[in-house]
């Protein structure tokens, strides 16, 4: 959904991250919903793990003479692919039972989203050539965001069948930009590298309210997770004499607002529907692109953007629970922007999941999920301090496969 994940854990994962209204883990309910823990029926522990692949690439084109007379000399044109590889996230959550008190506790620590991309220097694609005056592009582009969040959490529930609950949001990320187009160029007129990465924290908080009915039927929740408000990345790297220069970007998460229903009334059958906004545009660092008159890119230009998250859960038998997931967002990226986005196309909007979690001793839990992201392109022109620039052509192409394990024990 952008760089935000769209679900945390195996079981969260194969619901396709429906859960604001279907607390079915500890993982997916802190993440969503700090208030549906109360909705859990058991005490529980649980960790994570997925394994990440994205498959990314980059493909341009400038007709001769684009850029004034002779540059080119000739059309080019070419296809690069990321060196990007599997990527671990991990995942962890805990939360208290729901006993005789109506209060109840949980911690959660995980990934919350990313980016990333390793493009080598080209001679025949042309925004991967080296920089002016050498070539006309960016030269080799690597890119690299983590951001993972921790979340303890307090909720109460209520006679009525509404539940309220609170968590502050403690956040660490780190990021590497080579080239960093987001500071002025060097004196010789190339960006720096920004690839010596830095680390920030950040923090925020999320609120929500749940409300279960007595008898199995329908499930409601809201929650608000607030912009989580980091230190800015402060980069060591060099100017053109190889002096020291520092490099410094302000690059903040989004907002978003979740509103689920679930409906628990058949026998062997869960239903789960989300829809959340993810509000970008008024996001520190995803602000309008575009040059200013130092020639330092603005921001990334991301749209503010919604998203659909369904998933059904089977109960097969007393020990096996089947799912399947859905979601569509909107891309935060257009044609208008991807040239400004190279480092970071997150255009996906399909992904279809599906996995299980099986009881294999008495209240250990066994879960596994798989999940793909549809192949997408966006594709737009290249872009220069007056504008499009005719006669070329940007289009990046992302589809990405997760695989996640965990495991978790109920009390």
């Amino acid at each position: 959904m952008g760089h935000v994940l769209d679900a945390v854990g195996a079981t969260n994962q194969s619901m396709g991250g429906a859960g604001t209204a279907l607390p079915l883990d500890a993982m997916g309910a802190l993440q969503w919903n700090p208030a549906s823990i109360t909705g859990l029926r058991h005490a529980e522990v649980g960790f994570s793990f997925a394994a990440f692949g994205p498959e990314t690439s980059i493909e341009s084109s400038v007709e001769a003479g684009a850029f004034g007379p002779g540059t080119p000399g000739g059309r080019l044109h070419g296809s690069t692919t990321s060196d990007v590889g599997i990527s671990p996230i991990p995942t962890f959550a805990a939360t208290t039972g729901r006993t005789d008190s109506p209060w109840s506790f949980g911690l959660g620590a995980f990934a919350i989203g990313g980016f990333g991309v390793d493009y080598p220097v080209s001679s025949q694609n042309p925004i991967l050539t080296p920089q002016p005056p050498d070539g006309f592009g960016f030269g080799a582009i690597y890119s690299q965001f983590q951001l993972m969040q921790f979340c303890p959490t307090v909720a109460r529930r209520f006679e009525s069948g509404w539940s309220v609950g609170f968590a502050p949001t403690f956040n660490w990320a780190t990021l590497a930009i080579d080239p960093f187009s987001a500071a002025a160029p060097n004196a010789d007129g190339r960006y720096a590298s920004a690839a010596h990465g830095d680390s920030a924290w950040g923090i925020g908080f999320q609120a929500g309210v749940f409300y279960e009915s007595a008898e199995p039927g329908w499930n409601l929740g809201l929650s608000y997770k607030s912009p989580q408000w980091f230190q800015d990345f402060k980069m060591n790297g060099w100017d053109d004499t190889g002096g020291a220069r520092q490099l410094q970007m302000d690059l903040d998460y989004p907002s978003i607002l979740s509103i689920g229903g679930a409906y628990t009334g058949f026998q062997r059958l869960q239903i789960a529907t989300d829809i959340r906004y993810i509000d970008y545009e008024n996001t520190d660092g995803f602000q309008s692109a575009g040059f200013d008159a130092n020639g330092a890119v603005t921001g990334f230009g991301w749209d503010s953007i919604w998203v659909l998250s369904s998933g059904v859960a089977i109960d097969v038998n007393d020990r096996l629970q089947w799912r399947f997931g859905y979601t569509y967002n909107q891309s935060p990226i257009d044609s208008a922007n991807i040239f400004y986005n190279s480092p970071a196309p997150a255009i996906i909007q399909h992904h279809l999941s599906t996995g299980f979690t099986r009881e294999v001793a008495d209240g250990w839990m066994c879960s596994l999920a798989y999940k793909h992201g549809f192949q997408n392109t966006v594709s737009g022109k290249w872009w220069g301090s007056t504008g499009e620039v005719a006669g070329t052509r940007i289009a990046s192409t992302l589809a990405t496969n997760s695989l996640s394990a965990g495991l978790t024990k109920r009390f």
